[in-house]
């Protein structure tokens, strides 16, 4: 007596189909694997913009609001220079009046932002760097015709600068 059996294995046909199909879902996985990975990359890029705008803005707009007198500025070979007295102190941590300088400056061929708090009576120095790979830095006071870089007499200042490829823009001032 002899037993045949119905059941058959898969065909190099059918082994080949199955593999081509795989190949494909796991190819678009890769592709969306990759494009959320590089989403996820893009908005991390965009959020510590974010973040050091809000952190930027805070301290120039604090600046600003405790200014005391009208603010210089000057060309430098990397953008405009602010300065003016303020009664915002980061080194004494408290109203203590200081001249505030906001300036670029290139250091191991980077730009970077800086903000630099001095009062010579009792010898008060402090730079802090407050963004890295800077772009363009100017200064703005508002005229008639709008915005100008040069100093017009008013207590309002705009601030614009690149960073990470975008450019930004802080306003502030006592009326503000």
């Amino acid at each position: 007596m002899y037993i045949t059996s119905t059941d058959r294995g898969m065909t190099l046909l059918e082994v080949l189909v199955a593999l081509a199909l795989s190949a494909l879902v796991l190819a678009g996985l890769y592709s969306s694997m990759n494009t959320v990975f590089a989403t996820d990359r893009a908005l991390d890029d965009r959020l510590r913009g974010v973040m050091s705008y809000v952190r930027l803005s805070n301290l120039f707009q604090s600046d600003l609001r405790t200014m005391i007198g009208l603010p210089s500025m000057q060309n430098t070979i990397f953008g405009t220079e602010i300065s003016f007295k303020s009664t915002h102190s980061l080194y004494a941590n408290s109203s203590f009046p200081v001249m505030v300088t906001y300036f670029v400056d290139k250091v191991d061929g980077e730009k970077y932002l800086y903000r630099e708090e001095s009062e010579e009576k009792r010898g008060v120095s402090l730079r802090i760097r407050l963004l890295e790979k800077v772009g363009e830095l100017k200064f703005l006071s508002p005229s008639e015709e709008g915005w100008k870089e040069q100093f017009v007499g008013k207590d309002v200042v705009r601030m614009e600068y690149v960073y990470g490829g975008k450019k930004w823009i802080i306003t502030g001032g006592r009326l503000l």
